[in-house]
Formats: structure tokens, sequence, C-alpha cells
């Protein structure tokens, strides 16, 4: 409240020192009140003051109301971020639609079938909507725009999990360029600073997320497109595993490259989102299952988090390379990397090195070698047709791809093929689970930009170009605004498969960082709060073969040998308790110390059988024989009586005639008398409550 009113009085001052009523709210194009003491900023002006659409929901307000205060602020757009919005009866009667399926509902079918009810969104306008015009950043201002009769299969999950679609964004044309100022409909503006560029291709994408008119929205990312804008306008942006969200519906770029994407204001949001648009594998030929691919690990939802990640070479990170007119800003973007790393590190990161010359060799194979003949099979059409619809620089960038030749493309695949392998052996060499880049190592202003628009767009995917070429997935997050003023973020990138995996460091990273989002007030503490208040927690992608287990002892969560089970993508269910059945003995000796659940026959249950509490925790199914060979004797995994009348496979006691190191056999019985026994503990209910009492 205090400093809501502090920048309300700061405004009024400059209102009255230049003649303007008080009542009228100005918009300077230098956004400056920052709390430096805690690394906070807000945008100055009426969209600093704004709470996030998902704070408003969490609050208790309708679904209705939720999308009325989304109408309202799409209303003010004022930086070229809107290409289309629907009408204002078309966007309520969605919510109405909604609502009355909700109100059909029990609180679980609701939270199952409308997991994204309370959300507002938007799309870039390279995805289709049936009956929309679809410009793809090209220029259709005398009409001609493709109408596409279909709806990307994407945004049709979406928006029958209950998200409401508000409209369609600006872009780069044709989804080719990193800075948003490509399109006659208007350079986008960034959300914080004016005069700075917005990033791109999914500029529009980004900003309307970053000012709060939207919950979240689709860009897409072929080489940096939905993670630039992120870090530009302080939010989050998810590139999933390739295929992973349906490409159909998109008016392609590079076709075996594309990727839609999702911007939000925190990673929790953009994985719900993720968990709704992934699909089956059977929209487009270039989309894949989730259970084709390998899961990654997580990390424990409770106690530290372990993980090592590799960093750039010290020559790949020179931010005083990105050109002349940017030298006043290196500095402070080299100072906004070292306190990212630090910030990776005090979440429980070990940095390590990574020979990064494979990553940079691939980058540049996306613009100066034959994919480019990728890009212009997509426009031959519109060159053919409409050459004018096109951007200059753009067609200056792909028009050559046509002279590439079959021998060419066919040099190109076997060069990445090298270096897919040179780039494996990097991260394998230093260790590293995942590489954590800069997002963007500088941001340029829009003037400087169009004073030299070909070699600072280059310059702003020197992080990014490689990482669908390579086949990784990344999330791009806040960690820190520059001395400057500008907000700075990295990106954190693992093979395909695994997308939880980067999601949880980007979590706990942009957590930790105290930051605001977007060009809002509200935190993301306050944001993470109000997504675990109302939205459902995200666990597998649809269609990932999983298997759950009952855990009670030193697997459960914060517990030593948790990590068994995170390492293998494994994560927490919730807590239980099993049928009255079971005695539970400590295996004192055995390192660390765990118990064993006995099961009790019928008549003796009836007098000793104990409910013990576990937890339930669900794995891949492809992590089963691995875990399975972890299981120390004298434990074994069989069937576990639920209290709920359910059965779930889990720890049992198998050998009952093991001593309390866990030996059975020949060894122990030759130690004869001397042989300790494990102890029985089931009167504390749990191992949880025998380690508090002890």
């Amino acid at each position: 409240r205090v400093l809501r009113l502090c920048s309300t009085m700061w405004r009024g001052c400059r209102a009255a020192a230049r003649g303007v009523p008080c009542g009228v709210t100005l918009r300077p194009s230098r956004p400056s009140l920052r709390l430096k003491e805690k690394g906070l900023r807000f945008a100055a002006g009426s969209s600093g003051t704004q709470q996030t659409l998902t704070e408003l929901w969490a609050s208790g307000a309708s679904l209705t109301e939720v999308v009325q205060e989304s109408l309202a602020r799409t209303a003010k757009a004022d930086r070229h971020e809107w290409l289309l919005r629907l009408p204002e009866q078309r966007v309520l009667e969605q919510a109405a639609a909604v609502e009355r399926r909700a109100a059909a509902m029990g609180e679980e079918e609701r939270a199952s079938k409308l997991p994204l009810m309370g959300m507002t969104f938007s799309v870039k306008d390279n995805i289709a909507v049936a009956g929309l015009p679809m410009t793809n950043g090209c220029d259709y201002r005398s009409g001609g725009a493709p109408v596409p009769s279909t709806t990307a299969a994407a945004v049709t999950r979406l928006m029958e999990a209950g998200a409401v679609l508000v409209g369609k964004n600006n872009m780069d044309c044709a989804a080719t360029g990193l800075v948003g100022i490509r399109s006659v409909y208007g350079a986008v503006q960034n959300a914080l600073d004016r005069d700075y560029i917005s990033g791109g291709s999914s500029s529009g994408s980004g900003v309307c997320v970053s000012l709060g008119q939207v919950s979240f929205s689709l860009g897409t990312d072929t080489a940096g497109s939905g993670r630039v804008p992120a870090m530009l306008n302080n939010i989050v942006g998810l590139k999933a595993s390739r295929g992973l969200i349906s490409t159909h519906g998109l008016a392609p770029a590079c076709r075996s490259l594309d990727c839609i994407s999702i911007f939000a204001t925190s990673v929790p949001e953009a994985r719900t989102v993720l968990q709704v648009a992934s699909g089956d594998g059977r929209d487009d030929a270039w989309d894949r299952a989730p259970g084709a691919l390998t899961m990654g690990p997580r990390l424990p939802g409770l106690g530290a988090a372990k993980f090592t990640f590799g960093v750039p070479s010290k020559e790949f990170l020179d931010f005083s390379s990105f050109g002349a007119v940017a030298q006043h800003r290196a500095a402070a973007f080299a100072a906004a990397w070292a306190a990212s790393v630090k910030a990776l590190e005090a979440i429980g990161g070990t940095c390590v090195e990574v020979d990064y010359a494979p990553f940079q060799h691939t980058a540049r194979l996306l613009y100066e070698g034959p994919w480019v003949a990728e890009r212009y099979s997509g426009l031959q059409d519109l060159f053919k047709t409409n050459p004018d619809a096109i951007w200059p620089t753009v067609r200056e960038i792909v028009e050559p791809g046509k002279s590439h030749s079959a021998q060419q493309a066919f040099e190109a695949y076997y060069r990445l093929q090298e270096l897919k392998v040179a780039a494996d052996r990097a991260m394998a060499e230093a260790g590293a689970q995942v590489l954590v880049t800069p997002t963007a190592g500088m941001t340029y202003t829009i003037k400087e930009l169009q004073a030299d628009p070909i070699a600072l767009n280059s310059n702003m995917g020197r992080y990014t170009n490689h990482m669908n070429l390579l086949d990784l997935c990344g999330i791009a997050v806040p960690t820190v605004f520059t001395s400057i003023g500008l907000p700075f973020g990295v990106t954190v990138s693992a093979a395909a498969g695994s997308d939880a995996f980067v999601c949880d460091i980007g979590s706990r990273l942009h957590k930790a960082s105290g930051l605001t989002v977007g060009a809002m007030s509200s935190t993301i503490d306050a944001v993470e709060e109000a997504v675990a208040k109302r939205f459902p927690k995200s666990t597998f992608l649809q269609g990932v073969p999983t298997f759950k287990i009952v855990v009670s002892g030193a697997h459960m969560e914060g517990l030593p040998l948790s990590w068994q089970l995170t390492e293998r993508g494994g994560c927490f269910v919730r807590r239980a308790r099993t049928a009255p059945m079971y005695k539970l003995l400590a295996f004192e000796g055995m390192k660390p110390p765990r118990p064993g659940m006995a099961g009790l026959g019928f008549e003796e249950s009836k007098e000793h059988g104990r409910s013990i509490e576990v937890e339930i925790w669900e794995l891949p199914a492809a992590a089963f024989a691995s875990f399975c060979n972890l299981v120390a004797q004298p434990l074994g995994i069989g069937w576990v009586h639920m209290e709920d009348g359910s059965k779930v496979q889990g720890f049992r006691l198998v050998d009952h005639g093991a001593d309390s190191a866990g030996g059975v056999g020949a060894a122990g019985e030759a130690e004869g008398a001397n042989r300790k026994l494990p102890t029985e503990i089931s009167e504390h209910g749990g191992w949880r409550n025998y380690l508090a009492k002890t």
C-alpha cells in the first residue's frame, strides 16, 4: 500500500510540474520506480499497480469478473501488441459457456476437466483460429489474409479446458526475427520501457502477458522467439520439447524445427498450460507423444535441490561483443549474469564450465545453412504472388534460401549430427545435467535496431538458435534487474523429455529472485501462492505411462533416499494411510536406517494391526526396473492395502527373519544369539513420527 501511495504521489508531482490535472494518468516513456534493496522494480503508470489475473481469480472473483478485467486491460493496449481482439460479447459468451459447464460438475470433476478455468489467453497471429484472419505478420492491410476453417489443436485443447480466448497478437513478419519491430502493424514496444525492443518474433504475445492483459499467451519458438521476449518483458517463456505441443494449425517458419511456446508470469502457470496443451502425437506429422520421450529427473519438493548446471566457457560470455551501440550496457549485463549464476548456486546448483563451441556452431547453421531454404519453402507462394507483403529485411534474409541445393542440405545434416554428438560429449564430460545461458546477452532500443536490423537481430539469437536443432527443451526465467534498470534472465535447457526438470529448476530460481512479475507490482511469491490456491498441481504430461508406488520410510519426501525417486522423474502425489493391517519395524542397522512394513494375517490384524502413514509417489513406467534394482534386502515391492479400500504397489517387508541391519540367511544365523532384531515401532503410526520422537 505504501509503494502504491508513493507511486501515486510521484505521478501527481510530475503532473503538477507539467501543468497537467492530477486526475490524468501519465505514461512516461521510461518507467523508473525501482527498489534496489530487494531487486524489485515496478513499471510506472497504471500498469505498475495491477495485480495479475491469476491473483484476481484466487481472491474469489468469478470467471466473468476475471474476463471483464482482462477485456478492460486490453482495451487500453497502446504498444502495438494486438492485431485482432475478439468482440467483447463473444469473449463473454465463452466465459458464460465455461461457467455453465462448471456448474454441472462436482469440485473434483471440475478440477480435472476445467483445469484452466479462470484464465484468459491470446495467441500469436501465425496460429490458426477458425474464422479469424491469420496474417503471419505479413502485410494484409488491404485484405486477403488467409482465414483458416479449423482451429489449431493446441488452442482447441486450451479452450476445452476452460481458458477463454481474447484475441491474436502482433509479431515479426513470418516469425523471422527476435526483435519485435519487423511488422507493418507497428513496432511492438517493450512492456517496461517503450524505448526498447520487446523481443520477437512473438513480440505481442510476450508484452500482453507482461502487462497483465491476459493470464498467458501462446507464441512460437524456432530460434528463440518464445524465450527472448520473456527476458525482455520480465516474464517466463517455456519452449517444451519439440512436438509436445502440436504444431497443427501453425503457419510454418521451419516446419521441422517449429514449436508452439507458452508465456506466463510464473513457471507453475506455464507448466499447468503445458499439461493441457500437450497432445497425443496424432494431430500433425511433426508431433511427438509424451510417452515417446524418456522423461528426465525431477527436483525434490522438499529439502535441498542438488543439481549440476553447465555454463558456457568464458570466451563465449563476452558481453562487450554485442555491438558498439551497446557498449555502455555491457558491464551491467555481465554483472547480471554473474548474479544469476550465484543465484543458481544458492538454490543448490553446482556450476561447471562446458565447452560451448558445438552449441555456437550449431546456432550458426540455422541462418547460415540450408535451413533458410526451409523458411523459403514456407513462404514460397507469397514470394510468387505478393512479395511486397513480406517485410523487406525478412525478404533479404529468406529469399536466398531458394538457391540452396539438396547436396548442401545433406551436408548440413551430416554436420549437425556431428555437432549433436560433440554437444552431448561436452555436457557429459563436464558432468552437467542442464545447460544455463543468458536468454539474451544484450538488448537494444528500437532506434538502434532500426539502424542496424540484421546484425543486432543476429546478436539476440546467440544463446537461443541452437536449441531446436539439438532437440533440447528449455525455460527462460527472470533472475534480476540490471544496474541500469533493464530486466535480465537465463534459460535452463536440457535434452528433450526433461521439461519437468528444467521447470523445477526455473521455478526455484524465479521464486528465489523475489522479483515483481512482468510490468506489474505483484511479486512472484504472491503469484505462486495464487496458483497453488486455485489451479491443480501439474504432474505428468498426458500420455506418459506411469505407475504409483507407496513409500513408508527413507524414500519419503525430504528424507535421505527420496533422490532415488526424483532422479527417475518421480514426483510426490500425496500423503495417505494404509488399512489397519500392518506392523512397522525399524531397521536401525541399515544405512540409512529405514522401516519395514509387515502385513498381518486377517485374525492377527484384528488385534495388532495398525494404520501406517505413508506417501504415494508417481514414476514413469520406464523407470520401474531400475528403481526395483535399488530396493534393499529385506524389503521388496508388493501390494499395499490402503485406508480407502484401494491397493497400490509399495514397499513391503519380505524377509521376516532379517536382523536390524537387514541381514538374512547364513550370515545372520552364524551370529546366533548376538543378532540384533529390528524394533517394532507400530505405536508411532509412521516413520516420520518415529524419527521426530526419537
